[in-house]
């Protein structure tokens, strides 16, 4: 296992029990598309095992779920050991959507703050957050399009180790070498969240990510990709 500041690097697998209802795999190596297609096929495998309840796929990680009173979790953790390895990897082929962003100015007020740490003009961060596309890599925290991965490795920036109160509502932000696109705001929510994130843009046509009028009701799913397009960028 190596470790810095940041992150945690495992060499081998690793199946932990989470209380007395659920154990977690996390992956070997570092984050990467790859691993992470494999997370998405084992959920997929191991949902359907008997006595499990739900799976979870995280960042190079999975939590499984289950019934608590018929469950044996030494079992279920000894066979997600013996079938992780033989899991394969491979491109999931997800859809492509095409998000407006407005770098900088009101929702996104840290783009100078991150402009100045890589010593470069706010119109570069745009041009470099713009580049890639996006892998929808797992579930967020907060309603919205979940982590984000591609980013361009440049523009790694490390997350605040104090919070601060940042608006919802099509937020564009970034930190580690992660990015997120929240939702759209939705009139009476909460407006502000404390985060570690950096709030470089926001994007005012989002699309809602979820909608139980409308069949199926997500718009995205795992492996599914976002291209970010400079509509313009703030002062």
């Amino acid at each position: 296992m190596s470790v810095n500041s940041d992150v945690t690097v495992l060499k081998e697998a690793r199946v932990s029990f989470c209380g007395s209802a659920a154990v977690l795999l996390d992956a070997e190596g570092p984050l990467a598309l790859a691993t992470q297609e494999r997370i998405w096929r084992l959920s997929d495998k191991v949902r359907q095992w008997e006595g499990v309840v739900d799976t979870q796929p995280g960042m190079n990680s999975l939590l499984v779920v289950v019934d608590s009173r018929t469950a044996d979790l030494e079992a279920l953790a000894a066979r997600l050991r013996e079938t992780w390895p033989g899991v394969p990897s491979g491109r999931t082929a997800g859809r492509l959507i095409e998000v407006g962003v407005i770098y900088g100015g009101e929702g996104g007020q840290d783009l100078p703050e991150v402009a100045a740490f890589h010593k470069c003009a706010p119109a570069d961060i745009a041009k470099l957050h713009s580049g890639p596309e996006y892998t929808i890599f797992a579930p967020g925290v907060s309603p919205g399009f979940g982590y984000l991965f591609g980013m361009d490795k440049r523009l790694f920036t490390p997350r605040r180790k104090v919070p601060v109160m940042r608006a919802l509502g099509g937020g564009v932000s970034i930190a580690g070498i992660q990015s997120n696109l929240g939702k759209p705001y939705v009139e009476g929510t909460a407006k502000e969240v404390p985060t570690g994130w950096y709030m470089i843009g926001r994007a005012p046509d989002v699309p809602q990510p979820f909608d139980l009028d409308r069949t199926p009701p997500n718009l995205v799913s795992l492996g599914d990709r976002i291209r970010f397009r400079v509509d313009r960028v703030e002062a």
